[in-house]
Formats: structure tokens, C-alpha cells, sequence
């Protein structure tokens, strides 16, 4: 599934020069067990093979905007994602944006939508943080409908910036986001202590649109737990 890494830069304090802007597609779509027709994209990054520099993430003592109730203030958005197989040349449609639909905490999360016709391609959104004493992190995620078959997974990094950017294989995917109905909250331990990011979202892993919504993406220190 790791087919091509297309680096998409993060950091808080330079978002203007990150390589991926958001796409727009409906704010109802889901997902279907089929194959469906490949999503119109806007201003969704050219495939690369080439990395972008990566600027440093400003390091903040707490999580800015943690629930997404300023829309994605403090956050940058991030993309891998591979070729579309029915537009040669053009990375497959994707949407990561804030919305009302959705919401485990206030009253708007982060919806993220990829095309999955490639059976790959990874988003998220992330911002530079200050790790001293914090040992969790924990986000909730919203599938509309439980399913046996792994459509996609959680995309979680917690640690310093990787020398040259994100990319798909620096998250950790081992939970995925369809076991449930609803909003399910998942932990993740942290081992890093320093200036680093937390990036969260989902990587795509079968030949469907999927979407889902994130929010209310906290740091935990040990004696808060």
C-alpha cells in the first residue's frame, strides 16, 4: 500500500508555503464498498518526486484550537497521497476541511474525504506543540456505520518534524476508523519530550471514498490522566 510518498511539509508558523490546499467535495459524502466515480478536485497539490523543504513547526506550550471551533486556526494541513489512476498526472481528490455536520466537543470537527481509487493516500492536519510532560494523546473520530472491511485508518504521529516532512509511512496506523458507529475516542502513547507535532487524520487503504471526522485532539500529562 506504500506505493508513493508525496511529501506534504507541516508547520504552523509558514502554512502559506505547505505544498497541499484544501479540496472541496460535498460536506455529506461517505463511503461505498465499490469503487464510485473519481471526485472533482480543487487545488488539490501536483504529484511530486521531488520533497519540498520543510519549514520548523512553531512549538506552542498547548494545542491551539483544539476542537476545531476556529475552523482550522493553528492547524496546517497535510497530504500523501498518490496518483489518480483516471487522471494520470493528478493526485487523487481529497477534502480536509472544518465542519458543523460533526462534532464530539463544541460544535465543528475536521472532516477529511479521499478518493480511494488508488487504494492509498493519506491526509491530516497537524501543528507544532511543546511535549514537556505530556505522555498521551487522545482524539475521537466519528464513522457513520461500523464495517468488517478496512476502509482506512487513524493517522497518528506524535514526535518530532522527520528530516525533509510527513509522509505516509512516518504515522502510526494501527487502529482503524470504521470498527464503530458514532464517536470513539482513541489513545496514543507519547514518548517524545521536546519541541515537535502532533498530526492527526487517516490514510485510505481500500478502493472506496471514505470519509470521516476528527476532534477534540488533546495532550495528556501523566498526573491529568
Amino acid at each position: 500500500m506504500r506505493r508513493r510518498q508525496y511529501l506534504v511539509a507541516l508547520g504552523a508558523a509558514a502554512a502559506a508555503s505547505l505544498a497541499g490546499c484544501n479540496a472541496t467535495d460535498p460536506d455529506d459524502g461517505g463511503e461505498t464498498d465499490t469503487p464510485t466515480g473519481t471526485p472533482t478536485a480543487t487545488d488539490t497539490p501536483t504529484p511530486t518526486d521531488t520533497p519540498t523543504a520543510s519549514p520548523t513547526p512553531t512549538p506552542r506550550p498547548g494545542l491551539t484550537n483544539p476542537s476545531f471551533e476556529d475552523g482550522l486556526a493553528g492547524w496546517t494541513v497535510g497530504r500523501d497521497l498518490p496518483e489518480d489512476p483516471n487522471d494520470p498526472g493528478n493526485p487523487v481528490a481529497s477534502t480536509v476541511e472544518a465542519s458543523t455536520a460533526q462534532a464530539s466537543d463544541g460544535s465543528t470537527s475536521v472532516r477529511m474525504q479521499v478518493d480511494g481509487s488508488a487504494d492509498d493516500g493519506t491526509v491530516w492536519v497537524g501543528q507544532g506543540v511543546e511535549f514537556g510532560g505530556v505522555d498521551t494523546l487522545r482524539v475521537d473520530c466519528y464513522s457513520e456505520e461500523a464495517t468488517f472491511n478496512l476502509l482506512a485508518e487513524l493517522a497518528v504521529y506524535t514526535g518530532p518534524m522527520p528530516e525533509g516532512g510527513l509522509s505516509e509511512a512516518d504515522f502510526d496506523t494501527s487502529e482503524q476508523t470504521g470498527d464503530h458507529a458514532g464517536w470513539k475516542t482513541y489513545e496514543y502513547p507519547v514518548e517524545f519530550t521536546g519541541t515537535g507535532v502532533v498530526a492527526v487524520g487517516m490514510n485510505v487503504v481500500w478502493e472506496t471514498t471514505v470519509q470521516r471526522f476528527f476532534d477534540d485532539v488533546r495532550l495528556v500529562a501523566a498526573d491529568d490522566a
